[in-house]
């Protein structure tokens, strides 16, 4: 065999090596970290989540909520991630439309079963009735123009609740958001 041909071979074998080098490297750095970083995603208590790029995320210290969300450049817009309060999907839903004085024609709902999760949302506008859980028998605070996106995000032992409350057109602005958000929650 040639200079040339010994060349050839040991260049090759480098590559190889190399390669094989960096693809165990990936694997084990998927085997520590998981694809969360990967993705983007981010990670509260035992879930995961992709936060839209508008929205800023804020770890809160109020029992059962585990996020609670805005947006970055302001306005009349929230999103509050709660685990572990009672009930059922449909019941915490009909909560939530009990909170706004609305016509049924008004709310659309979708259920919606992937491989890992339920999921199922609500949206509907129309008089926020502010919940007062420190003194239920206050005087009501109402909000006209307002707006709800409800999501209910079950797996097979735990059950989460995103709830959205904002002006009508931020609502709006933010469904797509919305969705995006609670399809990416995922257990870790």
């Amino acid at each position: 065999m040639n200079k040339l041909g010994w060349c050839l071979i040991m260049v090759n074998r480098a590559i190889s090596l190399v390669a094989i080098l960096f693809f165990c490297g990936f694997i084990s750095f998927i085997a520590i970290n998981g694809t969360n970083e990967i993705y983007g995603k981010k990670e509260v208590q035992n879930i995961s989540y992709k936060l839209p790029d508008s929205w800023e995320a804020n770890v809160s210290d109020k029992k059962f909520r585990l996020l609670e969300l805005s947006l970055i450049d302001g306005g009349d817009f929230s999103v509050v991630l709660f685990a572990n309060i009672q009930g059922t999907a449909d019941q915490n839903i009909d909560r939530w439309i009990n909170q706004f004085q609305i016509e049924n024609s008004n709310i659309e709902t979708i259920k919606d079963t992937l491989s890992s999760k339920y999921v199922s949302t609500v949206e509907l506008y129309g008089t926020y009735e502010v919940p007062n859980m420190v003194n239920r028998n206050a005087p009501k605070e109402l909000r006209t123009e307002y707006g709800l996106l409800g999501g209910v995000i079950e797996f097979g032992n735990s059950i989460y609740f995103v709830k959205a409350v904002g002006k009508n057109n931020l609502i709006k602005a933010n469904k797509s958001n919305f969705n995006e958000f609670i399809y990416s929650i995922s257990l870790k």
